[in-house]
């Protein structure tokens, strides 16, 4: 049970923002490419300079609720030395710029992260998740706050497998094809 309410409150946090797109065209297979020809030399830039998160890049100067880890690297990477090592890497790799590679890096991390958050969502942790809503609409000890907390997040949780915006959808769609190359670029 604990496990599954660690888990309503991660996905409570972090749904709203995987599950939006910015409402500019699908992703395409050639800016997906484009990210994914970047990923190898910049974890080398990354190992050749010490990128240390500071107050300057935190999440509370991105926009609400806007889950922007690319956007956050660019803004890091634009006052560092490194800055023209990392435009040359991102124009090579086909982009037109730092700010076009965080816009579709974005974007990718979004798409990538809502499918494996989907793919986790089997029918047995749906029925899990079932279980847990009537132990917790039974539970006499939880504040009524909490309980409304706690039901909600697992109710969004049961949602979201077939409540995902047509944009966010047809992102999702178009990264499907490069999933497994993808992975195998996050794994190494």
């Amino acid at each position: 049970m604990k496990i599954i309410i660690a888990l309503c409150f991660s996905i409570a946090l972090f749904s709203s923002s995987l599950f939006t797109a910015s409402a500019a065209d699908t992703l395409k297979g050639d800016d997906i490419q484009h990210f994914m020809n970047a990923m190898k030399p910049l974890k080398k830039l990354g190992k050749k300079y010490d990128f240390e998160d500071n107050e300057d890049t935190s999440a509370a100067q991105m926009p609400e609720g806007d889950f922007g880890p690319m956007s956050r690297s660019l803004a890091q990477v634009k006052d560092h030395k490194a800055y023209n090592e990392f435009k040359s890497i991102i124009s090579k790799a086909g982009f037109s710029s730092p700010e076009r590679w965080a816009i579709v890096g974005d974007r990718v991390m979004r798409a990538y992260m809502s499918l494996k958050m989907l793919e986790e969502l089997t029918p047995e942790k749906i029925q899990e998740l079932q279980v847990s809503i009537e132990a917790v609409e039974k539970n006499e000890y939880l504040s009524a706050q909490t309980k409304k907390q706690l039901l909600d997040s697992m109710k969004q949780m049961i949602a979201l497998k077939g409540d995902v915006p047509k944009e966010t959808k047809a992102d999702q769609d178009a990264l499907k094809p490069y999933l497994a190359k993808l992975e195998r670029l996050f794994e190494e």
